[in-house]
């Protein structure tokens, strides 16, 4: 892995995100966090799925001594403290919240609070299991990934999902980095925008008016580090679906979202959830295999020394479910 210098400081984060629960983001998270972590980095899986938290039984961890909530309660002050250890060697767990009353709306102050210690754990990468939906937990999670996996399966309901939640990051995002009022509200119509309107079209309009805002915006957008993986495949015509959505994605909303690779719907997978064993631990199988050639993928996508963070290059790479 090679790492840009103003990087190399600190952890690399790679967010895995989708609109709809189901699409299999939780194992995916999990697998290569499990591949990274059996190649020597030094890797923190951060269950960020508020309330709804399943890396820990993922993992065989039944009872995780400390995790997010001591965070919120702020029984422990540094998140290095509540990290637990795994049978997969150099792979750490940040467990997250699960039955505990309110714990998906935490406060904007909370929030703030776990993006901060997530930023400052000492580990080579963070793997961080966002939640489902477009609430600003979910995005702001989703947004601070240095590379950012968006998990879609080919049936249309977790495509147009996965697109909303797309597009809902970004914009998240966009107003983060508005430094007046005013952007703010000049960016309100691409908030708003319709399904059949392109964003990208409403935001070049800022040009007219606020060029330097709109240098801003398109600078982020650029930069913005999405990467397309495709999960749940029965069928190899139905990969192809993948490359159409993420063409949308660049023409409606101006970013470029490369497709990783795509897995195929395979009983291992499920069975690897009640057995509590990440598949990417068994290297010779199909699984395993594909597992692998994903974490490969990403590992390509991250910045050399003279690169610039944001930008993610064309991957090309062996398709993952061929294995």
């Amino acid at each position: 892995m090679s790492i840009a210098p103003q990087q190399a400081a600190q952890s690399c984060i790679i967010t895995v995100g989708g609109g709809k629960g189901g699409v299999g983001k939780s194992i995916i998270a999990l697998n290569l966090a499990a591949v990274l972590a059996q190649d020597g980095h030094r890797v923190v899986i951060a269950d960020m799925d508020l309330g709804a938290a399943n890396q820990h039984l993922l993992l065989g961890v039944l009872n995780p001594p400390m995790g997010l909530q001591d965070l919120l309660d702020r029984s422990v002050k540094e998140a290095k403290d509540c990290l637990t250890e795994t049978h997969v060697p150099n792979l750490r767990l940040l467990a997250g919240t699960n039955g505990v009353l309110g714990a998906a709306n935490i406060a904007h102050t909370q929030k703030t609070l776990l993006l901060r210690k997530l930023r400052a754990l000492e580990a080579d990468i963070i793997v961080v299991d966002v939640g489902a939906g477009v609430g600003y937990n979910a995005l702001d999670f989703f947004d601070l990934g240095l590379r950012k996996l968006l998990v879609t399966t080919p049936q249309v309901t977790a495509l147009h999902d996965a697109y909303a939640f797309l597009k809902s990051a970004v914009l998240r995002l966009l107003r983060h980095n508005a430094e007046e009022a005013i952007d703010a509200a000049l960016l309100e119509p691409a908030t708003l925008s319709k399904g059949s309107e392109k964003v990208v079209q409403i935001l070049a309009r800022l040009r007219e008016t606020r060029p330097t805002l709109a240098e801003r915006v398109f600078t982020e957008l650029e930069r913005f580090g999405a990467c397309m993986v495709g999960n749940q495949v029965f069928n190899d015509a139905h990969a192809g679906v993948f490359g159409a959505v993420a063409q949308t994605m660049h023409d409606y909303l101006g970013v470029k979202v490369p497709i990783l690779g795509w897995l195929r719907s395979s009983a291992a997978i499920h069975e690897s959830v009640n057995s509590r064993r990440p598949l990417a631990l068994e290297p010779h199988t199909k699984d395993g295999i594909a597992f692998r050639n994903l974490a490969q993928a990403v590992l390509a996508t991250l910045p050399s020394d003279d690169a610039d963070p944001g930008i993610v290059e064309d991957v090309v790479v062996d398709e993952p479910s061929a294995a």
